[in-house]
């Protein structure tokens, strides 16, 4: 026990005594350090004494045995909700200081040029690999097609929404089987082309091959003035507009929704809301219910002080969800890069392997009032899948939710546990309903040929049947 002098006790007393952000940004920032590198030894100790106890075998098990030791020690430690409270405590003495500087102007600042700037780089990151097809521009309230030759084409069709929200049409060069187009909505954290990453591993492509006419949301890079769109705005108005929109050019009564990770949320406020506009409903990864099981990122995320945060950054910063990230696992995301050169690999290989590393690390701002609201009613008090939560002036209930529905859980997903997402087949009215469990994770489900050769296959059935 610390004596009543000694200088750690001194310093805390100074710094319970003071209001000076200062000394509330260095003391809450020691104790964060502390407990995070408490838990990094107690996983490195751990595995340490499996090496020691290590039998007969060979080196490759030996090694698996380590790190899964590591992984999962670390794994508990860090979900811990004492270092969460730690964690959102650190959060809250920076953005007090943050507040000092002037933080919130200057980031409104930065990312309005980084939104003009990611404008200039859509093209070249928006046509390399991606699946081609023709233009359609849209606002809000008119849509009109441009007619372009076949070597100035376009990855999608672009529907304009509002700002930098727009609306992708895939084409292909076979007309569509089904009759009934589908609506891919996508999550509000990562860019969207993680399902058309590369022509190999895209479920845009996949699922064309199956005779599907594809659309897709594409958010964009927000600017600081999008910081107050809400959850309705998202879920009630945008995917309004692009069901009418789609409706409209296909000349379908009804249309399918695919929602991807937060995009689910949003497919299943509209489907709740709307339910005469949706013909199916897919589901992938989607966070429905947060208090079977909660991963480290989910847990870190109910703890934040989101209104202190939102308040003065207005939208959540790219780098800060990053950076979420690496702490999960600092030493997988350092090894990783060595471990996966340790062998030859085909440029193919390479190559996919640095896209999905781009996509994980191009995170765009996450919309201020939206976060606000998901974190509040979803990561804190779990009120969907209680049929309590509120988009606008509308309480949501899932058992509004009739219509055919797909659950698409990755059994090994650590960003949105298996439990999260299974929760919505007891929680809707539908009795045609078909929970899909496949091994890999978040974004194996994705990228992961093993899902392409067996997963969206029977996806693309089971759609086609219900088209």
């Amino acid at each position: 026990m610390l004596s009543p002098t000694s200088p750690i006790s001194t310093f805390g007393d100074i710094a319970e005594q003071s209001s000076d952000p200062y000394y509330d940004y260095v003391l809450n920032w020691f104790g964060f350090a502390l407990k995070y590198n408490s838990a990094l030894f107690d996983a490195g100790s751990k595995a340490l004494g499996v090496f020691f106890s290590s039998g007969e075998g060979t080196a490759q098990n030996i090694e698996k045995t380590i790190r899964s030791s590591f992984d999962s020690t670390l794994r508990d430690d860090l979900n811990d909700d004492a270092l969460a409270s730690s964690m959102s405590d650190y959060v809250d003495s920076w953005i007090k200081l943050c507040g000092l500087f002037g933080y919130n102007q200057f980031a409104a600042n930065f990312y309005d040029f980084i939104s003009y700037a990611n404008q200039m780089l859509e093209p070249l990151r928006d046509n390399i690999n991606r699946t081609p097809s023709d233009i359609i521009n849209c606002s809000k309230t008119a849509c009109y097609t441009t007619s372009l030759s076949d070597n100035n084409r376009m990855p999608s069709d672009i529907t304009e929404m509002n700002g930098s929200f727009k609306i992708r049409h895939y084409k292909s060069d076979m007309a569509p089987k089904q009759k009934t187009p589908l609506l891919v909505i996508y999550s509000l954290i990562n860019r969207h082309y993680i399902l058309d990453l590369l022509p190999k591993v895209s479920v845009i492509k996949n699922l064309q091959k199956q005779g599907f006419d594809i659309y897709a949301t594409d958010w964009g890079t927000p600017k600081s003035f999008d910081k107050d769109l809400s959850l309705e705005t998202y879920s009630k108005e945008y995917i309004g507009v692009a069901v009418e929109k789609i409706k409209e050019i296909s000349g379908s009564e009804k249309i399918s929704l695919f929602g991807y990770c937060w995009g689910g949320l949003f497919a299943l406020i509209y489907s709740a809301i709307h339910p005469e506009n949706v013909k199916n409903l897919i589901l992938h990864a989607t966070p429905v219910d947060i208090d079977k099981d909660k991963t480290i990122i989910e847990n870190w995320t109910a703890h934040l002080n989101v209104d202190n945060l939102v308040d003065t950054c207005g939208n959540l910063p790219g780098w800060l969800l990053n950076l979420a990230f690496i702490l999960r696992n600092p030493v997988e995301t350092i090894l990783k890069y060595p471990r996966y050169f340790s062998e030859p690999r085909s440029i193919d290989e390479i190559t996919q392997f640095f896209a999905i590393e781009t996509w994980l690390y191009d995170s765009r701002p996450i919309i201020g009032q939206v976060y606000r609201e998901i974190v509040d009613q979803v990561y804190k008090k779990n009120l969907l899948i209680k049929n309590k939560m509120k988009v606008g002036s509308t309480t949501i209930d899932l058992k509004d939710i009739s219509i055919p529905v797909l659950d698409i859980v990755g059994t090994k997903d650590d960003l949105v546990p298996p439990s999260s997402s299974k929760s919505i087949i007891d929680a809707i009215s539908s009795t045609d309903k078909k929970l899909i469990e496949f091994p890999t994770g978040h974004v194996g489900l994705c990228i992961n040929t093993a899902a392409h050769e067996k997963l969206w296959p029977e996806v693309g059935k089971w759609l086609a049947k219900r088209s």
